[in-house]
């Protein structure tokens, strides 16, 4: 349980910086929209955080992972609710918000990939259900944010009557 235990420490460290990042940035955009999207990507992060510390609690006190129901916890509605919101939100880009949604992009993947790869490593069957729902919401909010970065660059090029294509 040695591995699982530095899986779940490295992980929820992943998910203080990443409610660190959105709760920085999300005064630093200038997009109004961005910002709320921010602000609930900084809870659902919170909330990853918390789900994680539970499991790690009781791998060091039982030596196993807690029954766990990722589908009613809190975290799941609202990561699809935002999730949601960000795929379907018309945003007013400003060219100095695109280099912040690239790394909230970079760094969602890499927490996606993250996951996938620490599933490989357990037995566990709790640990591979909490890693893999964690992975599926890593790789939503990257696949939407992909989405926005493209959507920020066309903006901004259309803006500025270039059309690359």
């Amino acid at each position: 349980m040695k591995n699982a235990t530095e899986i779940l420490k490295y992980a929820m460290n992943m998910e203080k910086k990443a409610q660190e990042f959105y709760n920085f940035y999300k005064d630093k955009v200038s997009s109004k929209k961005i910002k709320e999207i921010f602000e609930g990507l900084a809870s659902m992060e919170e909330e990853h955080y918390s789900i994680l510390e539970r499991q790690l609690e009781s791998l060091e006190k039982n030596n196993s992972f807690t029954e766990i129901n990722l589908k009613e916890a809190d975290g799941e509605n609202i990561i699809q609710n935002k999730t949601k919101d960000l795929e379907h939100v018309d945003f007013e880009y400003d060219l100095s918000d695109l280099p912040i949604l690239r790394m909230a992009y970079a760094m969602e993947n890499d927490f996606a990939i993250f996951y996938e790869k620490a599933l490989e490593q357990t037995e566990d069957e709790q640990a591979k259900y909490l890693l893999s729902t964690l992975a599926k919401w890593e790789r939503e909010h990257r696949d939407s944010f992909e989405e926005e970065v493209k959507n920020a660059m066309q903006s901004t090029w259309f803006s500025q009557s270039f059309y690359p294509f």
